[in-house]
């Protein structure tokens, strides 16, 4: 979490949504940093009580195009490199991260997911606390800009994917993405008024 103590200005980072250029952005105008960086509010909160009095915003993203981010993430490592090749030879696949498709994950993903704790949570973990505020990821710029009435402090895109085991995303995976992240296709229609 990032927050401005005299704004009482908060942002809460789910997994996978422009984590590191809203950090970067957000302390080169001042803000500060709790080290709970992928935490849910209601842990926060109990750890820091003060944060009830904060407005607190976070960012969904379309729940396709983060399910895709996620896993090239997972195949260049290095954060989480090892329990997924791990998951990956238990389930026999033994082929390059580079090669694994999207649908090859799909089929191994409950044991994917439990060695990446909240990394691949649906969005709505960290965003259906009342608190927050949710905001379209596609406008991140614009937001951050807005929130912080800052309009000229370069912006840098951090962590951006490469093409590095960039897959098909075929309909069976539009299909579990939908299905696995139902609630984040829920919010992003109730906050945002938006349908992926």
């Amino acid at each position: 979490m990032v927050f401005n103590k005299q704004t009482k200005q908060a942002f809460i980072h789910p997994a996978k949504t422009g984590t590191q250029t809203i950090r970067a952005f957000l302390k080169s105008v001042g803000w500060k940093e709790l080290p709970m960086t992928h935490s849910p509010l209601d842990v926060l909160i109990e750890k820091y009580p003060n944060l009830n009095d904060y407005t607190v915003y976070g960012f969904l993203r379309n729940p396709l195009s983060r399910f895709e981010s996620a896993v090239l993430h997972l195949k260049r490592g290095p954060v989480i490199d090892n329990f997924f090749r791990k998951a990956l030879r238990e389930n026999g696949i033994d082929s390059s991260l580079e090669a694994v498709s999207y649908e090859t994950i799909v089929n191994v993903f409950p044991q994917v997911l439990r060695g990446t704790g909240g990394f691949l949570q649906p969005q709505s973990y960290w965003l259906s606390h009342p608190q927050v505020t949710v905001l379209d990821f596609d406008n991140l710029e614009a937001e951050l800009r807005r929130i912080t009435g800052n309009t000229t402090q370069p912006m840098e895109s951090l962590n951006t994917a490469t093409d590095f085991g960039r897959s098909e995303i075929t309909q069976v995976v539009r299909d579990f993405v939908r299905e696995q992240y139902a609630a984040d296709y829920a919010l992003a229609k109730d906050r945002l008024g938006k349908e992926y």
